[in-house]
């Protein structure tokens, strides 16, 4: 252990410690969303876990509820914060830390409540086995942990921390978080309520549409607000860096060069069907492991992908499964490509996912496919929404005849279609098929 490496950089991130408030670059804009769910989730006498893809705000969200509890009155010194990625090599374990801190504040976490935020988690060898320690001994310490591979976390945690774990996921920015971090404000939930108020603004929320499209919903996005350096950043810094140190380094992959084809493959076909087979063969590589690397690109939430829908079980194996690259602005980026309805088609299949993984945290959406198709189903156990992108508007009765077809054979009362601008409720055969513009749709909570 480097004693005198870990209290210089400590005094140096804990700078609260000194009765300096939290600075503004630190804790950025609030994300109440996320504050009042960790609120919640520390209610209770277990770690949480901030999980998501790299960069998405984990550790802003650490800053902000940093400032929180120090506005709340909690001794700025009952609040230390460490990131593993700067500890490798200096410290082994938790404990290491935990004891230098006793000594720079005087302050015995045994005795004492004190909030520990741990960032980037998953670099720190058996840490589950090290946090399920102080849990069993009773210890008075909140674990605020944070880590960038959902799954891996998950498989590292089922076994030691089960029962005392909580997680909760982190995305980049939806849109109404967008429309936020640029001054505009939507308060309402209920649909009919959100579409006449985003007609108030109406011009300035198509022209923030139109660039949350391009540059995607990472909060560094402000910093930099140029599209051709970011569109480079994007790829050079934050799709390599998730990819090998993420993915490579976590995973001990063999070929990383066979790795990121495969991602700029999907960014390519993104919304579209394929099957394993297909897909080795364009990028000429082996189908097993092209499917390892799928799996871990999802545990790095570079992808996600859905499959046929069913009422009973069924084996989707030899079934086509759609892919999707996780953020618009990264596949954008990789790919330059301007069509916004496949652009429209990935958001709404991300922002269907963010919803889902509210109530399910392994949410994914599905899609279905007959004669005719449905590009999305929402299932979860208490209800089964169609869901079409239609990026368009004066939509002809062929456009709705996927949509019908699924209804009338799954008995579906509700049905949505998002369109460009379109806005109405059509009642066909006792069945309501609601048409919601995309603006709209992106700044609904639930469905």
């Amino acid at each position: 252990m480097d004693k005198e490496f870990i209290i210089k950089y400590l005094l140096e991130k804990n700078y609260w410690w000194d009765g300096i408030n939290i600075k503004n670059i630190d804790k950025g804009i609030i994300r109440e969303e996320y504050l009042n769910d960790l609120d919640i989730a520390l209610k209770y006498r277990k770690a949480v876990c901030i999980t998501g893809i790299r960069r998405s705000g984990k550790t802003t969200l650490m800053y902000q509820k940093i400032d929180d509890l120090l506005k709340h009155g909690i001794n700025p010194k009952f609040i230390f914060y460490f990131k593993i990625d700067d500890l490798i090599g200096k410290a082994d374990n938790i404990q290491q830390v935990l004891d230098t801190y006793v000594e720079i504040t005087g302050i015995d976490f045994r005795k004492n409540k004190i909030y520990v935020f741990i960032d980037e988690i998953q670099y720190l060898k058996n840490w589950q086995h090290q946090i399920k320690y102080y849990i069993d001994s009773k210890s008075p310490i909140k674990f605020i942990l944070s880590g960038s591979s959902r799954v891996l976390l998950y498989l590292d945690s089922s076994e030691s921390l089960a029962g005392r774990i909580r997680f909760m996921e982190v995305w980049p920015l939806t849109f109404r978080e967008f429309l936020k971090f640029n001054d505009l404000q939507v308060d309402k939930t209920k649909v009919n309520e959100i579409y006449k108020e985003l007609l108030k603004n109406k011009a300035k929320v198509v022209y923030l549409f139109n660039l949350y499209l391009k540059v995607g919903g990472f909060p560094e996005w402000f910093d930099v607000k140029d599209i051709v350096e970011w569109h480079k950043m994007l790829v050079s810094d934050y799709l390599n860096l998730i990819l090998f140190r993420d993915i490579v380094t976590v995973f001990k992959i063999k070929d990383p060069i066979l790795m990121r084809r495969l991602v700029d493959e999907i960014a390519k076909f993104s919304t579209e069907r394929f099957s394993y087979l297909s897909l080795s063969d364009r990028v000429e590589g082996n189908r097993e492991t092209i499917k390892q690397y799928l799996f871990y690109l999802e545990c790095a939430q570079i992808i996600m992908n859905s499959n046929v829908f069913f009422k009973t079980k069924k084996s989707h194996e030899k079934l086509p499964k759609k892919l999707y690259l996780w953020e618009e602005g990264l596949r954008q980026a990789l790919t330059l490509d301007k069509n916004k309805s496949k652009g429209a088609e990935n958001l709404v299949a991300w922002h269907l996912t963010k919803i889902g993984r509210k109530a399910n945290q392994m949410f994914v959406p599905f899609y279905w496919k007959n004669e005719t198709e449905v590009d999305y189903v929402y299932y979860d156990s208490k209800k089964t929404i169609p869901v079409e992108v239609k990026y368009k508007n004066n939509l002809s009765q062929n456009d709705l005849k996927g949509m019908i077809e699924f209804m009338e054979r799954f008995d579906i009362k509700k049905g949505i279609i998002i369109t460009k601008n379109n806005y109405e409720i059509k009642s066909i055969k006792g069945r309501k098929i609601y048409l919601i513009p995309i603006l709209v749709f992106l700044c609904m909570t639930s469905i």
